[in-house]
């Protein structure tokens, strides 16, 4: 996705669903979220959703240049495929 403050936005409110992934292209981790989410009661979903308030924060102050340039590696960690 090149619109950044889009997904800025999106990261906040729908990181603990996925959303982020699914648009990147990585959709196993995508569907991990979902799984984890269920499985765990929700509490892999608040941890993603505090995640994703901070990372889509990040995604919002950066430039459109810096934002280019990490945008395959800025979901790493959050869980990985």
């Amino acid at each position: 996705m090149d619109n950044r403050v889009l997904f800025g936005v999106l990261t906040i409110l729908f990181n603990n669903i996925g959303v982020p992934c699914f648009i990147l292209g990585k959709a196993k981790a995508g569907i991990l979220r979902i799984v984890l989410n269920f499985v765990t009661c929700g509490i892999v979903g608040i941890i993603n959703f505090i995640k994703g308030i901070m990372l889509g924060i990040k995604i919002l102050k950066m430039t459109d240049e810096e934002y280019a340039a990490q945008k395959d590696t800025l979901l790493d960690g959050i869980p990985k495929e």
